[in-house]
């Protein structure tokens, strides 16, 4: 199959293309890191045509909720206008049918906002959604919880699992917005990568769904922010040194627990996360530590 892959550059891009290489699956890639980004629709209609695409997973996002709140005109063009492109991309093309990873943070945080993060992502959501009622346009919508494994650059503004484990790896300074009580039931990339082959491969049995699919670790993988770290403290036994922490105000639109229900999504075709989070972070960091 001729598969587009937006932000392939990425994180969960980079895991994949080459999940769905080592399938035999041809793939062309597109991210703003090479130059080719989805706010460029001409360009995108062009790359759609030339490699015969046949579906589009559309990964290409700016996907920090700070980044969003300092330059929400960032977050709108990235957000709004690559999904929005991609869309009218794939309806010129003969309705190729699109995967779209939205996110949780749709959802208003414990203050009752929303981030522009949550809201770009949403509009997404909804230009997808017209576009299946409108032109019959095929798309699967994913709200994923936070994905996080090797090959996660992570910072303090973006990957907050990778980041936090890269921090205490350093012993860097970490900063907590709030008490650090928030939740996530957090999925490892292997779990989430294996799910998106799936839909690639089997897309109608999943965009039959008129609503997006909640997907995340559920609540086995359910940990704390300073649970995390404490947790990290026991792995290593104590022989890293137990990073400064320091706390910040909340974000606004700062979600207090993601607890995701995998029902709908399991009851297609059966996935389920495997990878339970203690086991993740020890993979994770392994691979943190073999880089120095």
């Amino acid at each position: 199959m001729n598969i587009l892959v937006t932000g392939a550059a990425g994180f969960i891009g980079n895991h994949l293309v080459d999940a769905l290489a080592q399938r035999g699956h041809a793939i062309a890639l597109m991210d703003k890191q090479m130059a080719s980004p989805t706010t460029n629709l001409d360009q995108l209609s062009l790359v759609i045509k030339a490699n015969r695409v046949e579906t589009i997973v559309h990964l290409g996002a700016s996907c920090s909720t700070s980044v969003s709140l300092e330059d929400p005109a960032r977050d709108f063009t990235d957000n709004v206008i690559g999904t929005f492109n991609i869309a009218e991309a794939a309806r010129q093309a003969g309705n190729i049918p699109v995967v779209f990873t939205s996110s949780v943070k749709v959802h208003p945080g414990a203050d009752g906002l929303t981030a522009p993060l949550g809201l770009s992502k949403a509009v997404g959501e909804d230009y997808l959604r017209l576009y299946r009622e409108l032109y019959g346009l095929p798309s699967v919508i994913l709200r994923p919880s936070t994905v996080y494994g090797p090959g996660q650059r992570g910072t303090s503004e973006a990957g907050w699992v990778t980041w936090f484990l890269r921090a205490f790896h350093d012993g860097k300074q970490i900063t907590i917005h709030g008490d650090g009580s928030q939740s996530r039931d957090i999925l490892y990339i292997d779990d989430f990568t294996s799910l998106l082959v799936d839909i690639v491969e089997h897309h109608a049995d999943y965009s039959t769904a008129t609503e997006p699919y909640d997907v995340g670790g559920g609540p086995d993988n359910e940990v704390g922010l300073l649970e995390l770290l404490h947790r990290l403290n026991h792995e290593t036994h104590g022989h890293t040194e137990y990073p400064h922490l320091t706390h910040d105000e909340r974000l606004p639109g700062d979600l207090q627990r993601v607890v995701t229900d995998n029902h709908a999504i399991t009851a297609v075709r059966g996935w389920k996360p495997t990878t339970h989070w203690i086991d993740g972070i020890r993979e994770t960091l392994n691979w943190i530590g073999e880089q120095w």
